[in-house]
């Protein structure tokens, strides 16, 4: 009998019988319960035999999921060893290709390199824009080696297979404008004659602004893809559209030349998620990266309130 088993259910399985429950499994792993139980049961499926009990409180391991995780053991025993041979010890070198979305490319990227370079100054990273939704398939396919993504898993709340995804520090995003637009008499009149600014088609935050607006102000507002940060900010400072931008990246009142934050207008908190391989599968210079990519963030306050 062959077994098609993937890294990745391996190591949820892993997880599962070290901590004897799926919720404290997907907490660890960062994935979400009903992403472990899919592992757990695609295991199951594949080696046609159940390897965990589901008790009141927990789980534990079968006779079969007993013998399967001394294998799997032996398997991540074969891989660490692996890595040690890719990665001898000592300082990390190589490259990294990072992608990420839009927003996070301008605002935490740059961080992101500044740092590395700092920590590893023999890790070289290769940044490259990507849309969300093609993220996992990126990775999964060796495209990049680490990818940064804004918002939800849009049209899926599962976690994405054939990846490991960690939680990174939340992204605040404001609706800005131009100042005449923030000062006009008539606001529903003016709201009206603008558009949309989308940065990433397959961001959440211009979709729920353009719900508020709907909502709010009777508005059904055109949506138009500004292409970048840097355009998206240009057409909202002449005017011509409101942008969802991060936080971290609108300066003071005096640095701002026109631009405002718009009253009235929703302000959005948007989960960010790191993709990888895995450190299992990670040469050392993306283990490193990936290493700062956690931190970067962390520290960094909005700068309006």
């Amino acid at each position: 009998m062959t077994l098609d088993l993937a890294l990745y259910q391996l190591r949820t399985f892993r997880e599962v019988a070290r901590l004897g429950s799926l919720t404290k499994a997907a907490r660890s792993l960062g994935y979400a319960q009903s992403s472990v139980t899919s592992h757990i049961r695609l295991l199951e499926s594949r080696v046609g035999m159940p390897l965990v009990q589901r008790l009141p409180h927990g789980v534990r391991l079968t006779p079969s999921g007993v013998i399967f995780h001394e294998y799997a053991k032996r398997i991540f025993n074969v891989v660490d060893e692996m890595a040690t041979a890719l990665n001898p010890p000592g300082e990390p070198e190589g490259r990294a290709t990072v992608g990420a979305s839009a927003l996070l490319l301008e605002t935490r990227v740059g961080t992101l390199i500044k740092e590395s370079r700092y920590r590893y100054p023999r890790v070289q990273i290769s940044p490259r824009q990507l849309s969300i939704g093609a993220a996992a398939k990126a990775v999964r396919d060796g495209e990049l080696d680490l990818a940064l993504v804004h918002g939800d898993f849009i049209g899926n709340e599962v976690d994405p297979p054939g990846v490991v995804v960690e939680r990174l520090p939340d992204l605040e995003v404001l609706p800005v404008g131009s100042s005449a637009l923030a000062e006009a008499v008539d606001r529903r009149a003016a709201l009206a004659a603008v558009k949309v600014l989308a940065v990433d088609p397959d961001c959440a935050s211009h979709q729920l602004l353009v719900t508020a607006l709907r909502e709010i102000h009777g508005i059904e507002p055109q949506v138009i893809e500004a292409g970048s940060m840097g355009g998206a900010r240009e057409l909202a400072r002449a005017g011509y559209g409101i942008a969802m931008l991060p936080a971290e990246s609108v300066g003071p009142e005096s640095e701002r030349s026109g631009l405002t934050v718009l009253p009235g207008l929703p302000r959005v908190r948007l989960g960010v998620r790191a993709m990888w391989l895995g450190r299992e599968m990670a040469v050392g210079a993306v283990s490193a990266v990936r290493d700062v990519a956690i931190r970067v963030g962390r520290d960094r306050e909005p700068q309006i309130a």
